[in-house]
């Protein structure tokens, strides 16, 4: 009821909670997007070289810890742009039309390496590397589908 605009009856009391994770949010984005912020570059280079934010384990102050834990949120929120594939999850980020775990779940299941960077899959040379082979019938209908 407090927080519920003047109009509606309410005292017009914003959220603080919600305006808060809005603009931790913001910040996530700008590091994403490598904005040209010097904090920006000094997060990319000490922790996250040749890593994918999202698929490594929280590093870091605690400051920027909070700031991940809305990683979920922008990720829903968020397309990827390839780029050159180093920061983009194979299977779990929405690079193509579809998250592609979600899309061929059967071949997921053979994965060696969930958290392979889009990068990293396109630089490897054999199958056996990627997937943990015998493949199914049904997996390999499906990496023939994703070849």
């Amino acid at each position: 009821m407090v927080q519920k605009p003047k109009h509606k009856g309410g005292l017009g009391v914003i959220n603080l909670h919600l305006q808060n994770d809005a603009l931790l949010l913001k910040q996530l984005h700008k590091f994403y997007n490598h904005h040209n912020i010097p904090w920006v570059h000094l997060i990319w280079a000490k922790y996250y070289t040749n890593k994918v934010p999202h698929g490594s384990r929280k590093v870091g102050s605690f400051w920027w810890k909070d700031i991940l834990r809305l990683n979920p949120i922008y990720r829903n929120i968020a397309t990827c742009a390839l780029g050159d594939g180093s920061t983009v999850l194979f299977w779990g980020d929405t690079w193509s039309q579809d998250i592609l775990a979600m899309k061929f779940p059967r071949l997921f299941s053979f994965t060696l390496n969930a958290d392979a960077s889009v990068k990293q899959m396109v630089e490897t040379g054999f199958l056996d590397e990627v997937f943990q082979l015998p493949l199914s019938e049904e997996a390999m209908l499906e990496f023939m589908m994703l070849h």
